[in-house]
């Protein structure tokens, strides 16, 4: 019998918040979220047990399923199956600049299994960053913390806030139809025309908007799905790369190899080897 693979973990200090990626084999022992996160559990979870506070219980969530602790930690045990995550704890401060004076995280409400198209935007940003050792600045990081915690003290912690300045901003519906085509057609053309045609803004307007409402571009955004559909069909199917290629939308393996080893910092045989 082969031995387990070992658990790889990281973390990285930006300003105003912290992230900690991790990657663990199937394991019955607890792990633990922290109190006061967001993040993505990028490999989703089958029928894990969890318990936050005085609740308990068992489910199953997909790859790219976002958790949000309150001020009661998560506990994990029974995972089945590898597990990869990211989770950003921002600090009181980025929080209340951006919530305003007394401002703190929500704290009634712990949320898992949640799709949301922002925080996997920026979870997915700052991923590379721990896997690939992508470059992301002060300035760039500084400004996904402010856009990240805006939208969790908004649509998580029901707060009203002044629109930021800037860009105009996607409506969260607007945000989930992009999303959604894009879930669904990973191996299709997903052209400007065709997203920007989900919130009836011109090609030009939505880009913008995009970016501003998720912290990537939206061809960034679509790359970083698909490197994700690729990672789980290396770990959990008998794909040959090349199939895995085309059914993430690359008619050319050498450019699919490039671009999965900027994401993950390894190709996609030497990946699936470590994964399984």
């Amino acid at each position: 019998m082969a031995p387990p693979a070992p658990t790889r973990h990281s973390e990285l200090a930006w300003p105003g918040f912290t992230s900690a990626w991790a990657w663990l084999p199937p394991h019955a022992h607890e792990t633990v979220t922290g109190a006061h996160q967001v993040g993505v559990a990028f490999s989703g979870h089958r029928d894990v047990h969890v318990r936050s506070g005085a609740r308990a219980g068992r489910a199953s969530y997909p790859g790219g399923s976002v958790v949000c602790s309150g001020a009661d930690p998560i506990v994990w045990s029974d995972v089945r199956d590898p597990t990869e995550a990211l989770e950003i704890y921002p600090a009181a401060d980025l929080v209340a600049s951006v919530g305003g004076t007394g401002a703190g995280w929500p704290t009634d409400r712990t949320v898992v299994g949640a799709a949301d198209p922002v925080v996997v935007g920026v979870a997915g940003i700052i991923r590379r960053a721990h896997v690939a050792s992508a470059y992301l600045g002060e300035t760039a990081s500084s400004g996904l913390g402010h856009l990240l915690v805006r939208h969790v003290l908004t649509e998580y912690g029901g707060q009203r806030l002044p629109p930021a300045p800037g860009h105009t901003r996607l409506s969260r519906a607007q945000v989930s139809r992009v999303a959604d085509l894009v879930a669904a057609d990973l191996g299709g053309r997903l052209t400007l025309d065709r997203l920007a045609a989900e919130t009836h803004l011109s090609a030009h307007h939505f880009a913008r908007a995009f970016k501003a409402t998720v912290g990537q571009a939206p061809h960034a955004y679509v790359t970083a799905r698909r490197m994700d559909r690729a990672r789980l069909l290396l770990a959990t199917t008998g794909l040959g790369v090349a199939d895995v290629a085309k059914a993430v939308g690359f008619a050319n393996l050498s450019h699919f190899r490039r671009v999965f080893r900027a994401h993950t910092g390894a190709g996609p045989a030497a990946y699936r080897s470590a994964v399984r």
